[in-house]
């Protein structure tokens, strides 16, 4: 049974802020699905993410993994991040290491295993990305698109359950973006669950089996791309129908 993410009545508010971020999100994401995650700027779509592997913790309501609620011990939390992966839409955030093979190689080895483990698993995931010809690159030296791939294959390498990207494609050329959606459409086929947070409806249409509207801090839409793009008064409750002119 692969484990699927819930959220049950979650409550955040950053400190100083009237509004809630995530107000009352109710959501169980289904598994082994190509999710897209959309919403205008302050939606809560990052934030979202963040409680997603534990880095946030939720001020009311509660986070679900598997089936059980998240406990935010350092271990537990090391276990969570094995499953549930995050990369952040700067790749500089995530890129710290001297070269790239070192990069890829930090979460194998900071979950336990072996050096011939790491090793394989970071031959793994620079071949998934395309990236096995960098690895002795010193990471400063990489264009923006190089930087996506080796922080994804930094993910990858741990072999999480879920992958989650946060707006990555966003920043990057059209050659680079249709590689990361191959890249995220292998990992659907290897029984993964890709949620990622896009502004672009074409790859909602095209891509995403399953999407997410975020609007105030809600889930104001959960199903298929064809249902939500079928309904013009969620589109426009959510803005949504400023980008969408049914032609996609």
């Amino acid at each position: 049974m692969r484990p699927t993410l819930e959220f049950d009545q979650v409550y955040y508010r950053y400190a100083g802020q009237k509004k809630y971020a995530l107000d009352g999100l109710t959501l169980t994401l289904p598994p082994g699905e190509n999710i897209a995650l959309i919403g205008r700027n302050g939606a809560g779509k990052s934030t979202f993410f963040l409680h997603c592997n534990g880095l946030y913790r939720p001020q009311a309501g509660q986070v679900r993994f598997a089936g059980q609620p998240l406990l935010y011990e350092r271990q537990a939390l090391k276990q969570l991040r094995r499953h549930v992966g995050i990369v952040f839409q700067n790749a500089d955030d995530q890129l710290f290491s001297a070269s790239v093979a070192q990069d890829i190689s930090f979460g194998p080895l900071n979950l336990g295993l072996s050096q011939a483990e790491a090793r394989h698993r970071v031959q793994m995931a620079a071949d998934l990305c395309n990236i096995a010809d960098l690895l002795d690159r010193p990471t400063h030296a990489l264009s923006g698109g190089e930087k996506a791939r080796v922080a994804l294959a930094g993910v990858l390498a741990m072999d999480p359950d879920i992958l989650i990207s946060d707006e990555l494609l966003s920043s990057l050329d059209p050659w680079v973006r249709l590689r990361m959606l191959d890249i995220f459409a292998q990992l659907r086929e290897r029984g993964k669950t890709v949620i990622m947070a896009t502004h672009d409806l074409k790859v909602v249409r095209r891509w995403a089996s399953y999407v997410v509207v975020m609007d105030a801090g809600r889930a104001a839409f959960a199903g298929t791309p064809e249902h939500l793009l079928a309904d013009q008064v969620l589109l426009t409750q959510t803005g949504l129908a400023q980008v969408w002119d049914g032609e996609i």
